[in-house]
């Protein structure tokens, strides 16, 4: 007599236990497939990022994916100049990296300045010591050293692959050592440093350095301490 009163109880349980774990999945799925948070471990990308700084990455940002797979339900293009979070070809490690060149470019590397299509990307040193380079679309600092070697032969990039560089360009595997990234292995646009621990910033000054400035405000002078 008791039997048909134990499924009841089991579905409630089962209920419980779903709703309990619900939180969970939406985080899961959350991080999954809309924003993230990411702790940088080396200095490729200094001074823009450093050793230890947290960025938060909009996976929104070059379409929706399935979670935790390689496949897009709908695609929207990078732009050049943006840093980007990929999958590493080699062995699948998370990286950051500076997207320098979209499908269809000619990229070259002669060991200081970046040439896109034939034309020399300018740079400029500032009287405090800092090294700008003018990308099309994305001001943006690079490690003040000459050299920032290895070069690289011009290459045209196929289409759905992209090329990045590090901004410190003299201690970054990159593109230059193996290739280019599938558009598969995009992860997000790193948005902003939400904290730093770089030297030469207050206390107020660690939190929220944007990477993308709006038009016209500029390069945000944090970003090359």
């Amino acid at each position: 007599m008791q039997r048909p009163a134990q499924a009841p109880r089991a579905r409630g349980r089962w209920t419980k236990y779903l709703v309990d774990l619900s939180p969970l999945l939406l985080l899961l799925v959350g991080r999954a497939s809309l924003a993230d948070h990411y702790h940088v471990p080396s200095g490729s990308m200094e001074p823009t990022l450093q050793v230890k700084d947290h960025i938060v990455v909009d996976k929104r940002a070059y379409g929706l994916r399935v979670p935790l797979t390689h496949l897009w339900l709908t695609e929207h293009e990078p732009q050049r100049g943006d840093v980007i979070l990929f999958d590493s070809p080699v062995d699948g490690r998370v990286m950051v990296k500076r997207l320098v060149g979209l499908p269809g470019d000619r990229i070259a590397f002669d060991g200081e300045s970046l040439l896109l299509n034939g034309e020399r990307i300018p740079q400029h040193l500032t009287p405090d010591g800092t090294r700008l380079e003018f990308l099309p679309g994305a001001l943006h600092p690079l490690h003040p050293e000459t050299d920032q070697g290895p070069p690289l032969s011009e290459v045209e990039v196929p289409a759905r692959n992209y090329l990045v560089l590090g901004d410190h360009r003299g201690n970054s595997a990159d593109s230059r050592y193996w290739g280019f990234v599938p558009r598969e292995n995009l992860l997000g646009r790193a948005v902003a440093v939400v904290y730093s621990q770089r030297e030469g910033l207050s206390a107020g000054e660690r939190w929220w350095l944007p990477l993308l400035p709006e038009e016209g405000t500029g390069l945000d002078p944090r970003l090359t301490r």
